[in-house]
Formats: C-alpha cells, structure tokens, sequence
C-alpha cells in the first residue's frame, strides 16, 4: 500500500508540473502575440535599400550603396551616420499604439484625418526595399503629452503612439551626416605625404611592416608616431558643417596651410587640407578643413594643426636600432686600443669567449649589451650627414659595439659562423651626452653617457658580481683581522659550535653565522678595475680569511670607502677592486666575541696588522673529521648597530 501512494504522490506532482508549464508557456506566447499585435511596422532592416525623410526641416534621400553603407543623396551627397541610421531603424522597429482609431474597419474619413492632422501631413518617414515599402505619415499632437496621431500609407486606421522616432525623424541634416571626418582604414595605408610652406615630409611603409622617410631625408621611421599622425589626419572628428567648397578661398584652402596625403592600394589617395581659423569669436579655436572625399568644408578642432608644426625628426625612429634582442647570439666590445670581449649566448645566460673557452660574466651587463642598449632612446639628431667624424670623436671610437647572430652549422637559410647584424660607433662625450653612429647610416646621434658607462673596454669591469662560490654552512675555520683590535681564529667543534681556535671566549654564534651568511652571498655593487693605492687594500681595515672542511679556502679585503658611501675591496683569486655595499660592511664589523678575546700567541692585543700574513686557522684534528655539510649557523634575530658612516675619501 506504501509503493501504491507514493507512485500516485509522484503522478499527481508530475501532472501538476506539466499543467503550470503548458500554462506558462501558453500565457507567454500569449502576451507575445498581444505585443506584436501593437507594432505599427514591421519590416527588416537589412532589406532596406532607400529611406526618405520628410519634416518641417525639409527633405532628405539616403541610399545605401554597393558595399552597404548608407549616403545621404539629396539635398547634399555625403556620407550617412551609421549610428544615426541604426538609430532610426530601432525606434521605427519598436513604435508600438497605445489606441487604434477606425470606422469600423473602414478608412478614416477625410474629415477625421484634418482633425488628427493627416490629411496634409508634413511629417514622413519611408522605407523601401525590393519587396516592401512602409511609410508612416506624422499628424498633430495627441491630449497626451508625448504622444502623436500617426498613420500608415494604406492603412485604414489611425494610431496613437509615443516614443522618440519623431525626434529622430525631424533631425536637421547634419544631424544624419557622418561626423568622422574620413571613412579611411589606417592599417592599410602605405603611404603619407605632408606639404607645408617648409617643405615635403614623404614616408612609407615596407615590407616588414615599418614605416620609412623617403623626404626631406632618407631614415628609419618611428612606427607609433607616424600611426598617430595618420589617426589623427584620418579620424578627426567634424566639429561643424560650414558649406559646400565652392569658394575655397574664403576658408584659406585654395593655398591650404597644409595637405596631408594618404595613399593605400584600395583606393585612390585621400587629401586633407587645412586652412585658415575662423574670425568669429565662437569659433575661435577651430580650424577649417577640406577632405578631397567629401564636398563639404567643415571645421576641426585646432589640434588638428599639430599636422602644420610636424618635422622631420618628430617622425624620425629614436631606437638607436631596430634589432630584435631574441635575434642577437653575440655582442663584441671594442676598445681604442683594439681590445675586444667577446660575449656569447648560452641558453638563457651568457659567457665570455676566450678563444675556445667559455668563461663567466656578469649577466647584467651582457644582457643589457645585447637588449637595452641597442634598443635604447636618442636623445638627440646631431647630425645627418656624417662629414666630420673627428669632431664628434667618431674616427677614433671610445667604444665599438658589434651585435651578431651565430649559426653553428650550416643551412639552407645560412652558413656556420658569425654574421654581423649592427655596429655601433660611440664616440667623444660632450656633458651629459655621447656622440654615436651607426657603421650603416650617415647619421650622427646623441645618447645619454650612461649608455656608455655601461659598456666599458676592461675585462676586470665584466666579470661575474658573484665573489665566492662557497656556502656558509661549508665553513668550518675563520680568521677575522680588523684595524686596532685583536686577530680572531675560529673554528667549528663537534657539536657545530664556533669556538676559539686557542684559549678560552664566548663567541657570539649569531654573529658569527650572519658574518659567514654576508661571504656566502657577497656580490660586488660593481667592479671598478685594476686595484690602485687609493682604494686602501694595502693596508685593509678588515680581512678576512676562511676554509672550509674540503679544503678550500677564501680572503676577503676592505679599505677604503668609495665617493657613492661604498668600500673598495678585492677577493683572493680575484683580480681588481670591487665596490662593495655599506650593509654587507657592516655585518664584516659585528663583534665575534662576548667578552675580550685574549690576545692569539706571538700577537699583542691592538697590533695585528690588517692584511698582513696570517698563519693558516688552527684545526683540531676531531674537527678535521666533521662532515663536509656542516649545520648552517643561526640566522641573527636582531639587526646589528650601524657603524658610523665612513669620510669620503
């Protein structure tokens, strides 16, 4: 009896789910069915070939042409606006009645059209295609505000209607004229001409999808700007319709001020001419302008004359180069005296070439060789012809940059070897600037001396920022000399704790592990080259000597500190002087001891000398047995005090 009532319960919900879905869904249809009944017309769009427009505004023919887009024909021939049109063609979809007035079924009397003002309607829209034609005709103002007596040609009946088709249908004629002051599609122009008073810019666009001057000289273009121009010659926006072009110079457009040209395979070249500014005071800041295109003279808003003031060099590509970094494989630096460094790619880093031998570099800067510096801005056109190369330091460069692809065998697109993309020459410094020049253009530039200071000829400034390659949990004897106080030697015991190498002390653990932490991670801010007396390594202020339980070993020297509140120092293996940061200093000066350290046999205490030859660290011999990967010291839980910041030297 349970299975009984429960298959009925379940029956009974589904018949009543069924019912409430056929009766929505009758009722929708329903409500439908009454709202298309209210639709005054109905037609599509897209068969529509003419509308005729007929108001207290005059007369309007707009004819929709070969490719589909609608002109206005008569009483002028100009492009339509689309949204305008769209416009219209929604509302006329949508007109809905809100009363019908008829005789039963009959057509309403002449009588009764005077009283709702459709006998003599001045008011019409009609839109035809090759099938159907419809025409609403416009009366008098119905009680209700808002509201209009309309009627269709043909129909026996009189409507009441509302909504904005009316609004719409009795827009002056500008209202329906294409604002855009030109239909041309920039991504297909290839060409650009600008006349002026000064002269005849011309450029073009190749192959490769970059644009070229071809006029007054013969350079790389900049892309972007160009496109800009071209926008902003094609897409201005009309801010009025003054009249037709039959007294051009009446606009200053029969000798315009200016005539832009834009050339493109699909069509025949489009001019813009700029001419003079109205006097009016209404209109002041206005310019006006005529498109061969369009028979109107119309009035652009002043930015337009950026056209007039635009130069050659505006338009002029200020890349150094036009390299692509993915395509450079290696870069050669050159110096006056015919050095070279030689950088070759290796997967996503680089190395250095020495002969066969790939040797580090600082990554930096080869990147920035083979990227940013070829891609960098200019700051200035020198020169465009290059006929006196002393002058500017460009017989004699300062620095010869080869950027190259590298092919290691042969194809059928290229042979093995090198091949030499783009050289540049940068030559005598002149303020904040250097003087450059491309081996393959007659051009001289000016880019900022950074570019060049970034790219020096010593092999010292190349080498990798990394000073040893070491960690610090692999360290297992230290010597820490420092100017006036004792020599401190530790070792690591049994137990992975730092100790005395000889007599009794607390060692500060955390200090010494953020000591050994600043070796393992030691970079150099940046390498200054060869060392001299005025860096202070003769006589460091601090050294400091370690080694680690495979044997290998590493010493560190500071001296002097730098102009820029760095410290010149210098790494055993390591040839030359590196600057050196002011915080890894810092943790180089923390205190080793808890208490006074006593003084290391045959030292008196304040007398070890910086630097001087230092007998190897003490290792005692259960300490010779510790495993190779010794625990990593503590990491400090409080920054170490500043020191004072040293004088400038």
């Amino acid at each position: 009896m349970k299975l009984k009532n429960t298959l009925l319960l379940l029956l009974l919900a589904m018949g009543a789910f069924a019912f409430i879905w056929f009766y929505e869904r009758h009722q929708q249809s329903t409500r439908d069915e009454a709202e298309d009944g209210t639709l005054v017309a109905k037609f599509d769009r897209d068969k529509v070939q003419a509308i005729d427009l007929r108001s207290p505004e005059g007369k309007m023919e707009l004819r929709k042409d070969a490719q589909g887009r609608w002109q206005i024909v008569a009483p002028i021939e100009d492009r339509a606006d689309a949204m305008t049109i769209a416009q219209l063609f929604t509302e006329a979809e949508s007109l809905r009645y809100v009363a019908r007035i008829d005789e039963d079924g009959k057509s309403v009397g002449k009588e009764r059209l005077k009283e709702y003002g459709l006998a003599e309607t001045n008011t019409r829209l009609k839109l035809a295609g090759p099938e159907k034609t419809v025409e609403i005709q416009w009366g008098k103002d119905a009680a209700t505000e808002g509201r209009q007596y309309i009627r269709l040609d043909g129909s026996p009946a009189v409507y009441v209607v509302g909504g904005p088709l009316k609004a719409t249908v009795t827009k002056r004629l500008d209202e329906f004229r294409d604002k855009r002051l030109s239909d041309v599609n920039a991504a297909v122009v290839n060409k650009v001409t600008i006349q002026t008073s000064a002269g005849e810019i011309e450029m073009r666009r190749d192959e490769s999808n970059h644009w070229s001057l071809l006029k007054p000289l013969k350079a790389r273009g900049d892309d972007a700007r160009i496109g800009d121009l071209i926008s902003r010659a094609a897409g201005a926006r009309v801010e009025s319709f003054v009249g037709d072009a039959a007294n051009l110079s009446a606009y200053g457009l029969q000798e315009p001020r200016v005539t832009v040209s834009l050339y493109s395979e699909e069509q025949e070249p489009v001019r813009l001419l700029l001419g003079t500014n109205p006097k009016d005071e209404k209109e002041k800041g206005r310019t006006y302008a005529k498109l061969s295109t369009r028979q109107a003279v119309v009035l652009l808003p002043k930015a337009i004359e950026s056209l007039i003031a635009t130069k050659p060099n505006d338009l002029r590509d200020r890349r150094l180069t036009r390299v692509e970094a993915d395509i450079v494989d290696r870069v050669t630096v050159e110096g006056p005296d015919g050095g070279k460094i030689v950088l070759a790619r290796r997967g996503e880093s680089w190395v250095r070439k020495v002969g066969a031998k790939d040797l580090p570099v600082n990554a930096a800067m080869a990147s920035y060789a083979a990227g940013p510096f070829l891609d960098q801005q200019v700051a200035e056109f020198v020169a465009d012809v290059a006929t006196d190369l002393p002058k500017y330091g460009l017989d004699r460069p300062a620095v010869k940059v080869t950027a190259s692809s590298y092919a290691s065998e042969n194809t059928a697109e290229t042979t093995a070897g090198e091949k030499p993309i783009v050289t540049v020459l940068l030559g005598r410094i002149e303020g904040d600037k250097v003087f450059a020049k491309l081996d393959d253009e007659p051009f001289i530039v000016a880019l900022p001396v950074a570019a060049l200071d970034a790219l020096p000829t010593e092999l010292l400034a190349w080498q990798p920022l990394e000073i040893f390659q070491t960690e610090a949990a692999a360290i297992v004897a230290l010597e820490v000399a420092r100017t006036g106080q004792p020599t401190v030697s530790l070792v690591l015991d049994l137990e992975k704790k730092w100790k005395l190498a000889k007599g009794d002390g607390a060692v500060n653990q955390i200090h010494v592990g953020s000591l050994l932490n600043t070796l393992a991670r030691l970079r150099a801010a940046r390498w200054v080259g060869a060392t001299a007396p005025e860096h202070g390594l003769e006589k460091p202020s601090i050294t400091v000597s370690y080694r680690t339980a495979a044997g290998a070993t590493g010493r560190l020297k500071v001296g002097a500190a730098t102009a820029d509140e760095m410290w010149f120092a210098s790494a055993e293996a390591l040839t030359g002087t590196f600057a050196m940061n002011a915080p890894d200093k810092s943790a180089l000066e923390l205190a080793l001891m808890d208490k006074a350290a006593p003084p290391v046999v045959g030292t008196a205490p304040g007398t070890a000398a910086a630097g001087s030859a230092l007998p190897p660290p003490v290792i005692p011999a259960p300490v010779q047995e510790a495993p190779a990967e010794a625990a990593k010291p503590p990491t400090p839980t409080e920054a170490p005090a500043q020191p004072a910041k040293p004088p400038r030297p």
